[in-house]
């Protein structure tokens, strides 16, 4: 749940921050035309940029180790046994 409120909340950040600037230039943060055309295209490709670029950190960065051993789900004795992810043993 955290990853995905750090995900939206790094999408909308471009947004705030030209809202805020909007609102400290003097121009009017509410004003339609301000967010049509250009703006609202740059905005859009910063937060994509900002969110994707985030995804690709994680993914490059978390998870367990290369030399992990996944087992699939299955039945055992009759029993639903879940998937699962078997670290190797450190020395």
């Amino acid at each position: 749940m955290t990853r995905i409120l750090f995900q939206i909340a790094l999408f909308l950040s471009p947004f705030v921050a030209y809202a805020v600037w909007l609102h400290l230039a003097g121009h009017g943060w509410r004003a339609p035309e301000r967010w049509r055309g250009i703006p609202l295209i740059w905005l859009v490709g910063i937060a994509l940029a900002l969110t994707l670029g985030s995804l690709a950190t994680l993914a490059l960065t978390t998870g367990g180790s290369t030399k992990a051993l996944y087992t699939p789900a299955h039945m055992e004795n009759g029993v639903f046994v879940p998937g699962r992810i078997i670290e190797p043993a450190t020395k």
